[in-house]
């Protein structure tokens, strides 16, 4: 049950990102990255083990690719400079907060 909790709280907090990046710039892009490294962490800190924030992003992955079409089409991540910046610093946001230790 952990397993799909995290998975869905993932995917849940990368539509939230790619709905808000584009609202209300550039208060919904800083909204979305702060609000995904938050949910990696708290991941964390609630289950105690890595492999469910690596869970997560799984299901973090599985939306960005979904929203970001990798044949050209642009569906909800467009190829324009908020779209490459939403993507660029939300990659690395989360891989930093999934390599963070789970607790002190």
């Amino acid at each position: 049950m952990k397993y799909l909790l995290s998975f869905l709280v993932g995917g849940l907090t990368a539509a939230a990102g790619v709905f808000l990046h584009l609202s209300y710039p550039p208060a919904g892009l800083i909204l979305a990255l702060v609000g995904s490294a938050a949910t990696f962490w708290s991941i964390g800190r609630r289950y105690g083990k890595p492999r469910f924030k690596v869970v997560a992003l799984l299901g973090w992955l599985l939306v960005i690719f979904d929203a970001k079409s990798l044949e050209g089409g642009e569906l909800l991540v467009q190829g324009d400079q908020a779209g490459n910046t939403f993507l660029a610093s939300a990659f690395a946001i989360v891989f930093i907060s999934v390599l963070l230790p789970v607790k002190d």
